[in-house]
């Protein structure tokens, strides 16, 4: 599925970060060794990294979280703002290195980071193979996926990002303040407990669904956060693959969830209704079907503690819809 990962994370775990550090007690920045667990194994990193490059959006805002600038940044290219930011990312200086385009695509450029003499790269999802891990490992340290998840649970990277950091305190805070803010959400619209819930995007150019259908991927959190689950039809249908289906326009019926929350990537809200069937979709006929943009829909899809909160404050009247 790696190779779907990449193409539909582009487009568009319940994981435990193992995190082992050496030297560091409470909120400190000293000298410290610390050992990530990931999918390709272990990364060690020697000392607090100054020059950190940030290979997907994710990291981008946690390394903004803690009020630490990326040397260099995936960029979003054209679906980004000039500089290939989202919305959310407007505190990255301007002197920070907007990745080449093909970072977008999920494809990063190994020289031009190797150019920036960075002490870590943080890649995430981006970094697709071992052999693209072992590259970019000879240039830094580098943390690649922490799970088995197509994205990272935004909670982990912010705890394993404080741990090497040697600021486990403000990870803690972080995740802290915006839980409580999702919660208070929750507890505001009590009645999306036990609904369901689908994120998808509708690709025009090759007439295709992709929709997050793991309950464990990193796009599910906020959603179950708030009481909703992936629709059980959808999981069953993904597998053990897991992940994200694609889905031929004949089957948009499988986005049948009381909140579809649907990018027509490449297309507008008119033609998305013009599919057969979309019209009679549950969310559609009582309020529960939020058309977004795509920063909205990376917001969720790739989440972090920043983009959640962005998007889920773009889609509140379907949530509002749906809770009754």
């Amino acid at each position: 599925m790696r190779v779907l990962k990449a193409v539909a994370v582009a487009t568009f775990g319940a994981m435990t970060v193992l995190v082992a550090s050496c030297g560091q007690g409470g909120e400190s920045e000293s000298a410290a060794t610390t050992t990530v667990e990931h999918t390709y194994g272990t990364t060690t990193v020697e000392g607090t990294p100054t020059r950190i490059v940030a290979g997907t959006s994710q990291w981008v805002d946690a390394l903004l979280e803690f009020g630490v600038q990326p040397v260099a940044y995936h960029s979003a290219a054209e679906r980004g703002d000039e500089r290939g930011l989202f919305p959310w990312q407007s505190d990255v200086s301007a002197d920070a290195v907007e990745l080449e385009a093909a970072a977008a695509t999920m494809s990063l450029p190994v020289e031009q980071i190797a150019a920036q003499k960075p002490d870590l790269i943080l890649g995430s999802y981006a970094v697709t193979t071992q052999s693209d891990f072992d590259k970019l490992s000879r240039i830094a340290p580098t943390v690649p996926a922490l799970g088995d998840a197509q994205v990272d649970e935004w909670e982990a990277q912010v705890t394993a990002l404080g741990e090497i950091l040697g600021r486990p305190d403000r990870a803690s805070e972080i995740i802290a303040d915006t839980n409580a803010e999702i919660d208070a959400l929750a507890d505001r619209l009590p009645g999306l407990q036990g609904k369901t819930a689908a994120l998808a995007q509708y690709v025009f150019s090759t007439d295709q669904i992709i929709v997050v259908a793991d309950p464990d991927d990193g796009a599910s959190s906020v959603f179950e956060q708030l009481g909703m689950s992936v629709p059980q039809a959808l999981v069953d249908e993904a597998g053990a693959t897991g992940g994200r289906l694609t889905l031929s326009p004949e089957r948009v019926d499988a986005l049948t969830a009381d909140l579809v929350v649907m990018l027509p990537n490449g297309g507008t809200a008119e033609q998305l209704n013009a599919l057969p069937g979309f019209a009679d979709l549950p969310a559609v006929r009582t309020g529960g079907l939020a058309v977004v943009d795509y920063p909205t829909v990376v917001g969720f899809n790739t989440p972090s503690a920043t983009s959640v909160l962005y998007s889920l404050d773009r889609i509140t009247p379907q949530l509002e819809a749906v809770a009754g």
